[in-house]
């Protein structure tokens, strides 16, 4: 059963206290960073892993966020050599409207910015601490602006939709096929299908290539698993229909997209003629 993320409540109308801001390096062990904290906590994972958070595991992809509350316990376990930035705080507002933040957040494309404004308030922290401060606040409040416009979206989604959209994320790099997420979404493959084309413009299999390409961008740009092992990883085994279903949705080998670290920003999945289906792909199909 997959346990849904939790969303937190913070008071963000001050800047929160920062006490530690810095950079930490875990080797192949379980992770230092196994504990309750008197504060609150938050973390940018540059690399695979598995996070520990309050007795529940979860996986954790290159260019997420996570944000826990005090005495909430969590252990980041990397999956070999890892850096991620961390840092603890408190926050100053004791009153005032509350503002969500979700446990967790892969932030796609995003992650480099916000990671490079929160590295600023690394660099800074002992030197000019406000301003330090600043920097951890403003992160906040973007990743709780993500939290609320991701509520709204899914608030206007089918439930069902919702269902399989997350049987999607948590199967990536297994073979799906249309009964495979109809099943828990508790409707008929015909109705989902109407729902994908309904209320995102795409067929189930379109919108599965598209996660596994979203997915692969994540690890090629953001890790350093190798190419054979994140094809696998997304569900697309067999190397040259992998470098080809990448080619054909970045306009990049897979090769060239980690040696760039970014998709070309000209270019997106959504402008991009569609990916033609190989068999070794695991299409969506009607029967498993």
């Amino acid at each position: 059963m997959t346990h849904a993320l939790p969303t937190w409540e913070l008071r963000l109308a001050h800047a929160p206290e920062l006490l530690c801001m810095a950079t930490a390096v875990h080797g192949s062990e379980r992770s230092a960073d196994n504990r309750a904290s008197l504060g609150w906590s938050i973390h940018f994972y540059k690399h695979e892993g598995e996070l520990l958070l309050d007795g529940t595991l979860r996986d954790v992809s290159p260019g997420s966020v996570g944000v826990v509350p005090p005495a909430v316990s969590h252990e980041y376990r990397p999956r070999g050599r890892a850096e991620h930035l961390y840092g603890n705080f408190t926050l100053r507002s004791q009153a005032g409207e509350t503002m969500p933040i979700l446990a967790l957040q892969d932030l796609g494309p995003d992650f480099t910015p916000l990671c490079e404004r929160f590295e600023h308030g690394v660099h800074v922290f002992r030197s000019r601490p406000a301003q330090a401060e600043a920097r951890l606040w403003d992160v906040l409040w973007e990743l709780s602006e993500r939290t609320t416009r991701k509520e709204q979206r899914q608030s206007r989604r089918h439930v069902a939709l919702d269902r399989a959209c997350r049987v999607i994320q948590a199967r990536i790099s297994e073979p799906l096929s249309l009964s495979d997420l109809a099943t828990p979404a508790g409707v008929s493959p015909a109705h989902l299908t109407r729902l994908f084309r309904a209320e995102l413009g795409l067929t189930a299999t379109d919108y599965v290539r598209r996660c596994r390409l979203e997915r692969a961008l994540h690890l090629l740009t953001r890790s350093e698993v190798p190419i054979k092992e994140v094809a696998c990883e997304v569900g697309i085994p067999d190397l040259h229909a992998f470098n080809k279903a990448v080619r054909r949705g970045y306009g990049l080998s897979p090769r060239e997209l980690r040696a760039r670290g970014s998709a070309p920003s000209a270019l997106s999945l959504r402008t991009q003629p569609p990916v033609a289906v190989a068999t070794s792909e695991a299409p969506v199909t009607q029967s498993a």
